[in-house]
């Protein structure tokens, strides 16, 4: 048992999947979306995963990568305030933390002045990715909810977190490619459990704003480290693997026509549509890895 749970792909992909699915099935059946204890066991599937892969808090953090469960602490809390005031303001303060992680990532960077192609990439992706939250958190449900609204965010996030991932690994960067490759095996079994019931013709549970926030940020945050420190992986994909986020919005106004009528199509067309960029990333991640001669794609 021990040697199995010690395996990086059951811990990285297989263990998240269950307890995605876990999760789903509690919300389901056992508590509202917008119960503040869902965001607490959202919030320590989020934090097991941080300690696994990265380690307990250092104290003080020194390396960008032991800042990064500082930031998943962060918005955790914000995630936990009240969802009326995360209503009025989600927006506002998603933009602040966003940028405050990014300055608090990549400040010796940009002290040191120099804007090279990685530099563009990462003040790229840190725009992107503040725009996409920002404007993401900050949407009301609509009166009459389309079948694909509840997949939106959890779309956006799944696609970010699964090309940041394999972007991040194949950029030589494997700490935050498990990290990430976890936060998209959790979301994916989310969605699993949530369109098999829009498949049976009930409704999807919806994310509360808490917990799009605290996910969003986790996601964000990590890939925005890699696009800072990572200097193999691809500038390109870095910015393609952001984009998710932004599409989503997309996705929710003009793309709606692209989306069928048939209730049980629309949220499986809205997440090709949303994970259109990721999966354009993961090709040039993998055409363009430093080491493609090994992968069989040089």
């Amino acid at each position: 048992m021990s040697a199995v749970l010690g395996n990086p792909m059951v811990i990285t992909a297989a263990l998240p999947l269950l307890l995605g699915i876990a999760l789903a099935l509690f919300a389901r059946f056992a508590m509202p979306a917008a119960s503040p204890v869902l965001t607490l066991f959202w919030s320590a599937l989020l934090l097991f995963f941080y300690w696994d892969t990265l380690g307990p808090p250092a104290v003080p953090p020194v390396a960008a990568s032991q800042k990064l469960i500082y930031l998943a602490f962060a918005g955790i809390v914000i995630g936990l305030l009240p969802e009326r005031m995360l209503g009025r303001g989600t927006g506002f303060l998603a933009v602040i933390a966003f940028a405050a992680a990014f300055l608090w990532l990549g400040w010796r960077r940009l002290a040191g002045g120099s804007l090279d192609l990685q530099m563009i990439a990462a003040l790229a992706v840190g725009l992107s990715t503040l725009i996409g939250a920002a404007v993401l958190t900050a949407q009301k449900p609509s009166p009459s909810q389309p079948a694909e609204e509840p997949f939106l965010a959890p779309a956006a996030v799944l696609a970010l977190s699964l090309s940041g991932a394999i972007v991040s690994v194949l950029g030589a960067s494997i700490v935050t490619g498990q990290l990430l490759g976890s936060l998209a095996a959790l979301i994916g079994g989310w969605c699993l459990v949530q369109y098999l019931a829009t498949l049976r013709g009930g409704a999807a549970t919806s994310w509360s704003k808490g917990i799009e926030f605290l996910l969003l940020c986790a996601a964000a945050t990590v890939l925005i480290q890699v696009a800072l420190l990572a200097p193999k992986a691809n500038p390109a994909a870095l910015i393609l693997s952001s984009l998710p986020p932004v599409v989503a919005l997309f996705v929710s106004g003009p793309l709606q026509n692209l989306l069928p009528g048939a209730r049980p199509l629309r949220p499986l067309v809205a997440g090709i549509l949303i994970a259109a960029p990721a999966i354009l990333a993961i090709v040039a991640a993998i055409v363009w890895a430093p080491h493609g001669a090994a992968l069989g794609f040089s």
